[in-house]
This record gives structure tokens, C-alpha cells and sequence, in this order.
């Protein structure tokens, strides 16, 4: 009987580490949220209050490998490439950015045109997706 007691005791320690490990992974799937991916836009949030697309309206983001290519409903897009760290520190940047068309008069285009620019982190993961300028102004998109 204390033979099957020890046994079942080490098994029970045996399980909490490997859930403890497992529970301590800091790091995010870059490729599984970015990667070969389409995000739609659901909303903008800025310090003095959020920002939506009118119905109808479809705003996008694109990844693949590095690049990016942010979609306008007028056909505009915005191009370049990405980087992030899966890390704690979730950063994530934009560089080589370029406007292909008009966002001028489209507010929404405008704000995202902003964010891109001064990206700073990102939040989320396969289902919503946060890309931040700071913690008061970032995009929040959705996966289809």
C-alpha cells in the first residue's frame, strides 16, 4: 500500500512541475498570429474616445514573412515591413512605410495611417489583435 501511495505521490509532483513549466512560457507564436494572416479592423481607441468603421466599411491588415499591407475601403493601401517580439515585452514596430493613394478625408484611414507609423507593441493573439502606439491609442482588429 505505501508503495502505490508513493508512487501515486510522485506522479502528482511529476504533473505539477510539467503544468508549472508549461504555465511559465512568456513568449507568443509570432507566426501563428501574424504570419499569413488578414486582421479586419474593429475599432480605434484614443485617449478622447473610440472610433469605428461605418457599416459596411472594411478596413484590413495583411502579414506575410515581413511585410504588411494595410487595405482602405477607396482601394488605398499602406505598405512595408513589420517586426515583432513574442517576448514579455510584446514590441512591435512598422518600418519602410508607404501610401499607395489617398487617405486624406477618411478619418478612420487617417488614425491608422497614425498608428502604423508609431506602432509600438502589440496585445493579443489567433482570435484579436492590438497593435499599439501607446497604451491609450492602438487598433483593435479581429480574424475572420
Amino acid at each position: 500500500m505505501k508503495n502505490i501511495l508513493r508512487t501515486i505521490a510522485k506522479g502528482v509532483i511529476l504533473l505539477s512541475i510539467l503544468l508549472t513549466v508549461n504555465a511559465c512560457n512568456n513568449t507568443d507564436d509570432i507566426s501563428e498570429i501574424f504570419n499569413g494572416r488578414t486582421w479586419y479592423l474593429t475599432y480605434i481607441k484614443e485617449s478622447n474616445g473610440q472610433h469605428y468603421p461605418k457599416n459596411g466599411q472594411l478596413y484590413s491588415i495583411s502579414f506575410k514573412n515581413e511585410s504588411f499591407e494595410a487595405r482602405m475601403p477607396n482601394g488605398t493601401t499602406i505598405t512595408g515591413k513589420w517586426y515583432a517580439d513574442g517576448g514579455a515585452s510584446h514590441i512591435f514596430h512598422f518600418r519602410n512605410i508607404e501610401k499607395n493613394g489617398n487617405i486624406s478625408g477618411d478619418a478612420i484611414a487617417e488614425k491608422m495611417y497614425g498608428i502604423i507609423d508609431k506602432a509600438s507593441s502589440y496585445d493579443g493573439d489567433t482570435n484579436w489583435l492590438q497593435i499599439k502606439q501607446d497604451k491609450e491609442t492602438y487598433m483593435q482588429f479581429y480574424n475572420k
